[in-house]
Parts: C-alpha cells; structure tokens; sequence
C-alpha cells in the first residue's frame, strides 16, 4: 500500500480570528483587553491570529503532538433540551466510553464545574432561560487562551473533588484530567472552539495565573500571544465529533498540552446561528 503524503499544513485554508492573550510586558504594541474575563484578574492584550482548518488533518491528530484530538461517537442524549437531564446523560454516556477509550482504571466525574452548557445568544434552545445556573447554563465563553489547570492545580482539584463527593480518595499511578466539548447546535458554529498546537508553545509563553470559580482558587495558564503558534478549528462540527483534549497528565513532564479559546467567525459565516454547546472534565486514574 503507498504511504501517504502528509498534509502541507501551511497550505490549509484558514480564517481570521481575534483572541485574548496574556501580556507579555508593559510596553506590548498591542490592544489592551478592558472586558473582564469572569475568574481570572490578569492584564490581557487582543491579536488577529490565522486559524487554520484541522478537517484535512484530522486523522494525523495526537494528544503527544498536538495535544487534542477528535474523537468520533455518536451519543444518544444530545437531543435532549432539559438542562438537569442532559447533563446526567451524557455523563452516563461518557464515563464509559473514556474509561475504555484510555484504558484507564477508573474514571471519576467532576463535581462543580464539571458540565459546564453554553447558549450563546440562542434564548430557547434550552427548556429553561440560559440564565439559569443550576445547571450551569453560560451565555459566554472563555475568548482568551489559555490552560485549565497548572502542574499544581490540577492534583489539587481532583482530590477536592473526591472530598466534596464523598469519595475516598485512593493510590494511583497517574491522572489525567480530560477535557470534552461538543456543538449541540447544528454547523456552522459563529464562536467555534480553536486549539494551539501544544509543539507550537515554548515555556515563556505561559504565564500561571488565579483562576476563581466554584468556591475555590486554583492556577491555571495563560498564553502569551507568539507570531509562531500554530492554532486550528473544526468548521461545521456535527454531533459526532468531539474534542477531547488533556487539562492535566501527572505522567507527561513536558506538558505537552494545547491552549484553547473562543473566537468569533462570522466573517466566514454570516448567516452562523448562535452556538449550543456542552464541555466536560473527567479524572482518569490509572492503577
């Protein structure tokens, strides 16, 4: 069988997107974010950056590389509009499916903020207003980069989990904390969710930083904007595609994980519908 050629990933079609960014310095020739970012206290500064189209590379994706992937399944719940429901659901549905997927030994769900459902700007599509936070329905998004959890944070937040849900806290020999996200409305997305590709981050582009949510304080990162990264969406995300991406991995030194962001696409999408979606977190534990 002939091999075959890797995609020119330079050559992939692309769009323009604006995100925020940590500031690298005072006199940083950029313009200065004055929106605040609900959780986080840090001065930010606003880039176009280019986006490219990940659907031609899709198949080439890793979390050792890129540090996401797209994971095809088809769940069963999305079709449900009861915010409380869908939530059980879907959880119900993804537990197993990442324990076999990482052959892990046990996954654990995360308590709050572990479903987070987004209605930006789409009034109905739940079957209560989007301003209801019991099942932490958001009318935003998080639009500047950045990493869920630090080296530190990311221990730190599994074992307050186990104690806020009353489970023991056991021995493991490596976590990862795996982050999930799905459109719930159909394509095209106006605020699609964009990956840096983790190869394309050096070390003095993060900065740790507070993030504050959910009655605790906990370090997560922040992107410093660098002309070298390497960002990538998925245009008209069906609901069998899902992100997953890494959070945080005890085993994996390098850190080689992706930043993440919201941006705004309605320049290649003008008639775009306002975006539904649903974003996870899971413990996956090894013995």
């Amino acid at each position: 069988m002939r091999a075959r050629t890797p995609v020119d990933r330079d050559k992939l079609d692309s769009v323009q997107g604006r995100m925020g960014f940590a500031r690298r310095s005072p006199d940083e020739k950029a313009l200065a974010v004055v929106a605040p970012s609900p959780g986080y206290d840090f001065p930010k500064v606003v880039y176009d950056v280019t986006i490219r189209n990940m659907r031609p590379v899709v198949d080439e994706l890793s979390f050792e590389k890129e540090g996401f992937i797209i994971l095809r399944h088809e769940l069963s719940c999305l079709n449900e509009r009861d915010p409380d429901l869908l939530s059980k659901k879907y959880l119900e549905e993804m537990v197993p499916l990442l324990k076999d997927y990482f052959k892990a030994s046990w996954v654990q769900t995360a308590d709050l903020g572990g479903i987070n459902l987004r209605s930006l700007g789409g009034e109905g599509f739940f079957t209560r207003p989007t301003d209801d936070t019991k099942s932490g329905i958001r009318k935003t998004g998080t639009s500047h980069a950045h990493i869920d959890y630090s080296p530190v944070g990311g221990p730190m937040i599994a074992a307050r989990d186990c104690q806020l849900q009353g489970i023991e806290i056991r021995a493991y020999s490596r976590l990862m904390i795996i982050q999930a996200w799905q459109a719930l409305s159909p394509p095209p997305q106006d605020h699609p969710l964009t990956f840096c590709d983790a190869g394309s981050i050096e070390a003095g582009d993060l900065v740790e930083v507070d993030y504050r949510g959910h009655g605790v304080t906990h370090k997560s990162w922040a992107l410093r904007h660098n002309p070298s990264h390497r960002w990538y969406y998925l245009p008209d995300m069906t609901h069998d595609e899902i992100y997953l991406f890494k959070g945080y991995d005890s085993a994996d030194h390098h850190h080689r994980w992706s930043a993440h962001s919201t941006f705004e696409n309605r320049g290649a999408y003008p008639d775009a519908k306002p975006r539904a979606s649903i974003e996870s977190r899971f413990f996956v534990y090894y013995e």
